[in-house]
C-alpha cells in the first residue's frame, strides 16, 4: 500500500490499490492474498493509525465495467444496491517513513501466516540498578506452641423436609372428586333433586378453590389444576341432563316408565363420570 501511494504520486482509491496488489502477487508468484474485504480493513486500519488521510472523492468515469460514461447529478445519493455508482473516495499518504508502516506490514504477514521480522530492541529508558547485596537470613525462631481451644459442639444437622410434588399437591382435589362421583352413585339407589342440587355445589365450590390455587401454581402443577377444573366444567354442563333425567324418575307412575327413565338415568350418570374422572379428548391428543 505505502509503495503504490509512493508510486501513484501520493494519491489513489482502494480499488486501484487492490488491483495493484494482485499485479504484485502475480509477479511474485503468489496466489494466496488477502481478499478485497482485508485489504479495505488495512485501509481502515491505516486511516485510523493516520497514515494515510481522505483526500477527496470523485465520480467514477464507468458502470459495472463497461467504457461508458456516466455523469451523476449535484443531487445524487448512493444506493444500497452493491452494483449501484457511488464515488471513488482518494486517500493521501501522510508520510511514507512513519515507523507505523512496519507495525501495518506485521499484521498483514501474521494474518496470511508469514514470517514477522524481528522488531528492533529498544534502549532502556533507565540505566539498570546494581543487583543488591546478599544478606545472610537470620535464624528463625520457633514462635511458642499456640494452646489448644476446645471447639464449640456442632450445630445439629437439621434436615430439611423436601417439597411436596405436583401430584401431590394437587392429591387432595382428586379425593374431593372421589367424593363427588360416590355421590352419583347414591342416584342410582335413591334418585331426589336434592342428591343432584349436593353435587352441583360440590362441583362449584371445588372449582372455585382449583382456580383459586391454580392462579399461584406454576409449571406442571398449574397444568394439572387446569385439567381438573376443565373436568369439572364439563361436569357441570351434564347437570341438567341428570337433574331432567331424576325427575322423570320421581314422575313415573307405571313400572315400565321407571325401569325406562332409570337407564336413562344411569346413561346420564355414565356420562358425568366420564367427564369428571377422564381427561377430554382435546388434551388426551385425540
Amino acid at each position: 500500500m505505502r509503495d503504490h501511494l509512493v508510486a501513484a504520486g501520493g494519491i489513489d482509491y482502494p480499488q486501484s490499490i487492490y488491483k495493484a496488489y494482485k499485479i504484485y502477487l502475480r509477479s511474485q508468484g503468489l496466489k494466496n492474498g488477502c481478499s478485497r474485504a482485508s485489504m479495505s480493513k488495512y485501509i481502515w486500519l491505516a486511516n485510523k493509525m493516520g497514515l494515510i488521510q481522505f483526500d477527496h472523492a470523485e465520480a467514477p468515469a464507468y458502470w459495472d465495467g463497461v467504457q461508458n460514461g456516466v455523469e451523476l447529478p449535484a443531487t445524487y445519493v448512493r444506493e444500497s444496491r452493491p452494483q449501484a455508482p457511488s464515488p471513488r473516495h482518494y486517500y493521501r499518504i501522510m508520510d511514507a517513513n512513519d515507523d507505523r508502516w512496519i507495525r501495518l506490514e506485521a499484521s498483514y504477514r501474521k494474518s496470511l501466516g508469514l514470517e514477522v521480522p524481528p522488531m528492533a530492541l529498544r534502549v532502556p529508558i533507565r540505566p539498570s540498578a546494581p543487583p543488591k547485596a546478599k544478606v545472610k537470613p537470620k535464624a528463625k525462631v520457633k514462635p511458642p506452641p499456640k494452646p489448644k481451644v476446645e471447639k464449640p459442639p456442632r450445630k445439629p444437622r437439621v434436615v430439611k423436609t423436601k417439597p411436596p410434588t405436583a401430584e401431590e399437591k394437587v392429591q387432595q382435589y382428586e379425593e374431593s372428586i372421589g367424593l363427588i362421583i360416590a355421590t352419583m352413585a347414591e342416584l342410582e339407589s335413591k334418585p331426589t333433586l336434592e342428591t343432584v342440587a349436593e353435587i352441583e355445589n360440590m362441583t362449584l365450590d371445588l372449582g372455585e378453590e382449583i382456580v383459586e390455587s391454580a392462579g399461584k401454581a406454576k409449571g406442571v402443577e398449574r397444568t394439572m389444576l387446569s385439567n381438573i377444573n376443565l373436568r369439572l366444567r364439563e361436569t357441570l354442563e351434564e347437570m341438567p341432563l341428570l337433574r331432567s333425567s331424576v325427575q322423570r324418575v320421581i314422575v313415573s307412575k307405571t313400572e315400565t316408565e321407571v325401569e325406562r327413565n332409570m337407564a336413562a338415568l344411569r346413561a346420564a350418570i355414565r356420562v358425568a363420570n366420564e367427564n369428571i374422572t377422564v381427561l377430554p379428548a382435546e388434551l388426551r391428543g385425540e
